[in-house]
């Protein structure tokens, strides 16, 4: 029993931490780090956009699946013990986030590995708002596991 609920609550630990961290951080890169592909001159854009890729994949990569590994084990080993339709919402939110990913924000930044393209960024910046969005809800509904 006492193992059980030291899971539980790491699990949750993980899962509302990882979630603000990502919630943080995807305002960051709304707000902050997309509108600034924008003034990259075109010469350089390549060479700055790759770097962005390869050093922001990495963080994002590794917290998105402790998220989803928290999430998905909450729901296995915990439903008891959160309220349905708090576990269906994390999970519901968590499926658009990764869909909004492999979906859009993947292919657009493939798109802008090889020519800086205004039209791509403005799509980047516009479907990045469904993550902005989803994540910020899942805070909020995190942050009620607290209580």
């Amino acid at each position: 029993m006492e193992l059980s609920v030291s899971i539980y609550s790491f699990l949750l630990i993980a899962q509302i931490s990882s979630t603000w961290f990502m919630v943080g951080l995807i305002w960051l890169i709304q707000v902050v780090s997309y509108p600034l592909f924008n003034l990259v001159g075109d010469r350089e854009f390549i060479r700055y956009h790759h770097n962005h890729v390869s050093r922001i994949t990495p963080v994002v990569g590794f917290v998105m699946l402790v998220e989803a590994f928290s999430a998905i084990s909450l729901l296995i080993f915990f439903f008891d013990l959160i309220q349905t339709i708090i576990i269906i919402a994390i999970i519901f939110l968590l499926g658009l986030i990764w869909i909004s990913t492999a979906l859009f924000q993947l292919s657009y930044h493939v798109k802008l590995l090889s020519v800086k393209n205004l039209h791509v960024i403005r799509l980047l910046i516009y479907t990045n708002w469904v993550r902005t969005f989803a994540w910020t809800i899942k805070g909020v509904i995190c942050w009620g596991l607290f209580f």
